[in-house]
């Protein structure tokens, strides 16, 4: 990596409705190739699959939209080429994730959770409804759909994937599941059994 300088993943709430990215969403991965950072930590988070985006604008990663995700990167690389030279020492990759708790698929202002487990303090600031709680073959699927999304950011050409597990989303949630029983609560060894 060829210098200190770091862009952090954070959506930008401007995709299409489908995932898509849009010309504001262009614009600003065109504006990373500009920065001179070396590392781009995932540009944005992107969601695995429809039902785990924070808001309807957030990018998703699927075989409709790779391609789209592709050109992105694309367009960031031939940016940081034409401005600084070379981008032999330009690694960049892509933040996948699921909001969980924090959903808001459809509608910005709606929540529709998806939770590691009841949290006696979470659940009544945010309304949670008793079947929110992911089974274990759920999460089973959900790694799943993690495995497929970061075989698809390779093939687009993305250096590496970063798991989101911050910020109370799902990945974070079930590392504090402590009180959840199953394979995906209670020991260390079951709480990060997702992440791994």
């Amino acid at each position: 990596i060829g210098n200190r300088f770091c862009v952090l993943p954070m959506e930008g709430w401007d995709g299409t409705a489908d995932g898509r990215p849009s010309d504001l969403t262009r614009r600003r991965w065109q504006r990373f190739g500009l920065s001179g950072a070396k590392l781009i930590w995932g540009g944005e988070a992107v969601a695995v699959r429809h039902d785990g985006r924070a808001n309807p604008q957030q990018l998703m990663i699927n075989p409709d939209t790779v391609g789209e995700l592709a050109s992105l990167r694309r367009i960031l690389v031939d940016t940081h080429k034409e401005q600084f030279g070379s981008t032999d020492d330009l690694y960049i990759g892509l933040q996948l994730t699921h909001s969980g708790r924090f959903s808001r698929p459809n509608d910005k202002k709606r929540l529709e959770p998806h939770t590691a487990y009841h949290h006696p303090l979470l659940d009544k600031k945010f309304a949670v409804p008793d079947d929110a709680v992911m089974t274990d073959a759920e999460l089973r699927a959900l790694i799943d759909d993690f495995v497929r999304a970061a075989v698809l950011a390779e093939k687009a050409g993305f250096a590496f994937v970063d798991l989101k597990h911050c910020h109370g989303y799902l990945g974070h949630e079930l590392l504090t599941a402590t009180h959840r029983s199953g394979d995906f609560g209670g020991s260390f060894e079951n709480r990060t059994r997702f992440l791994r």
